[in-house]
């Protein structure tokens, strides 16, 4: 990447005025006016991804605390239809 950049520098050192409203940048090299907008591109993306990042991490941790809620409720559940089967077997035992 460094040498790509290094390569497009030295072809693109014409400079240029840039305008943008009422301001104006003179002398800017064309290699500054490309590659500037490329980086705060990529430095916003870079953002945008560790947000979305961060985003899934909190949801998955949200699932995993609420699969381990059920998976104890479904214990306690479990007991209590084995203890209800011991029940109704020792009631059929007395019939």
């Amino acid at each position: 990447m460094g040498l790509a950049f290094a390569v497009f520098a030295s072809y693109n050192t014409k400079t240029i005025d840039v305008n943008f409203i009422d301001y104006v940048l003179p002398g800017v090299p064309v290699y500054l006016v490309v590659l500037t907008p490329l980086l705060f591109g990529i430095f916003i993306s870079f953002i945008i991804h560790m947000i979305k990042n961060l985003w899934s991490d909190l949801t998955v941790d949200e699932y995993k605390s609420e699969v381990k809620k059920l998976k104890q409720e479904l214990g306690e559940i479990t007991k209590e239809a084995h203890k209800l089967e011991l029940e109704n077997t020792k009631l059929k035992a007395k019939i």
